[in-house]
C-alpha cells in the first residue's frame, strides 16, 4: 500500500505539544514511574520525527514502544495514523477506537473529529473473511491466518482482514492439513469452505499395531487356529462309529469261526485249527472295535461341559487297554 497522508494526520508540532502535556500528566495509582514516563515521551518524540519525514514504518515501531511503556491517548492516535499509512487498516481502526473511548481532554479534543472520520473510512476499506469448515464438528480444530492463531471462539464470526492476499491453514487430529490462499479486496466479504480430509496414515497409527503375519513370527510358523465345535466333535464321533462297525465285523468273523469249528469232523486237525484261529481273530477285531468305540465315548464326555458345549482347552489324551491306544486331536 502506497503511503499517503490521511485526514486524521495532524501537524507534528501539535502532536509534540499534546504529547508533552499528556505524557507528563499524573497517571492512576498503578502507573509507571516518572522515569518510565520520560522514556515513553522520548520514544514518542522520535516516532513523531520519523512521521514528519514520511518514514511511517519506523514511526509505527516507535509509537508501539512508547505505548508499551505508558498508555496515553495521544500515542494511541499517533499509532493509528502510522498503522493506516503502512497498510495495517485493522490495527489502525482499533487504535482510533481505543483513542475515542479515552476520557476527552483539551489537549486531544481537536483530534477526536479526525479520529471519527478515520474510523468511518477504515470500516469501508477493511475486508472480512467468513470461514466455514466441512465437516463442521471437527474436534481439536486449529486455524491460522498468515501464521497467526485464530481463537476457536472467534471462528463463527467474520474475521476482519487487511486488503491483500492471505494464507489460511486448518489442522485437526486425524485430518490432513488444509490450506487456502485468499485474495481480499478492500471492503469485500470473502466466504470460503475448507474441506478437511481424513488422514488414513494417522488413523492406522492410532489403531495400534496389527497382529504379525505368519512370516513375521519366529520361525515363520503360523499360529494354530482354534477348532470350532463341529471340528472338535468329528473325531470322537468317527471313533465311536468306526469302533461299533469294527465290533460288528469282529462278531461276524467270530461267528463264522464258531460255525466252521462246529462243522469240523474232528476237534483236531487243520480244519478245526483254522476255525479256532478265525474265531480268535473275530474276538481281537471285536475287542479293538470296543476300544475305539470306548475312546470315542470318553472323548465326547471329556470334551463337553455340562451343557454339552465343546471346550477350547488343552487337547485330551487317553491311553486305553493293553494295546496302549493313544488319541490326539
Amino acid at each position: 500500500m502506497t503511503p499517503r497522508r490521511t485526514r486524521a494526520l495532524a501537524g507534528p508540532l501539535a502532536l509534540l505539544v499534546a504529547a508533552a502535556g499528556l505524557l507528563a500528566a499524573p497517571a492512576p495509582a498503578a502507573a509507571q514511574s516518572a522515569a518510565d514516563v520520560a522514556v515513553a515521551r522520548e520514544i514518542f518524540i522520535e516516532g513523531s520525527e520519523f512521521a514528519k519525514q514520511g518514514r511511517w514504518e519506523e514511526a509505527r515501531k516507535q509509537y508501539e514502544r512508547s505505548l508499551a511503556i505508558k498508555r496515553a491517548p495521544i500515542t494511541l492516535y499517533s499509532l493509528g495514523v502510522a498503522q493506516q499509512q503502512t497498510g495495517q487498516l485493522v490495527e489502525a481502526l482499533e487504535s482510533f477506537r481505543a483513542f475515542l473511548v479515552e476520557p476527552s481532554a483539551p489537549a486531544t479534543k481537536e483530534y477526536e473529529k479526525l479520529a471519527r472520520q478515520a474510523v468511518q473510512e477504515l470500516e469501508r476499506q477493511i475486508a472480512a473473511l467468513d470461514l466455514r469448515f466441512s465437516p463442521d464438528d471437527v474436534a481439536g480444530l486449529a486455524v491460522k491466518i498468515d501464521g497467526v492463531d485464530v481463537p476457536v471462539a472467534a471462528l463463527d464470526r467474520p474475521r476482519p482482514l487487511n486488503p491483500g492476499d492471505h494464507t489460511v491453514t486448518a489442522r485437526a487430529p486425524g485430518y490432513r492439513e488444509a490450506q487456502r490462499t485468499v485474495a481480499a479486496a478492500p471492503g469485500s466479504r470473502v466466504v470460503i469452505v475448507m474441506s478437511l480430509e481424513r488422514d488414513a496414515a494417522m488413523l492406522d497409527a492410532s489403531a495400534g499395531p496389527r497382529a504379525p503375519s505368519a512370516s513375521a513370527r519366529p520361525g515363520g510358523a503360523a499360529l494354530r487356529s482354534t477348532p470350532d465345535a463341529a471340528t472338535v466333535r468329528v473325531v470322537p464321533i468317527a471313533l465311536l462309529a468306526g469302533g461299533l462297525a469294527t465290533v460288528a465285523a469282529g462278531v461276524a468273523i467270530g461267528l463264522l469261526g464258531v460255525a466252521s469249528a462246529s462243522d469240523a469232523p474232528t476237534r483236531d486237525g487243520d480244519t478245526a485249527d483254522a476255525a479256532r484261529a478265525q474265531a480268535l481273530a473275530g474276538d481281537l477285531v471285536a475287542g479293538a472295535g470296543l476300544i475305539a468305540a470306548g475312546a470315542g465315548v470318553l472323548v465326547l464326555v471329556l470334551d463337553g461341559d455340562p451343557a454339552g458345549a465343546p471346550r477350547r482347552q488343552a487337547s485330551p489324551r487317553a491311553a486305553l487297554g493293553p494295546l496302549r491306544l493313544t488319541v490326539r486331536f
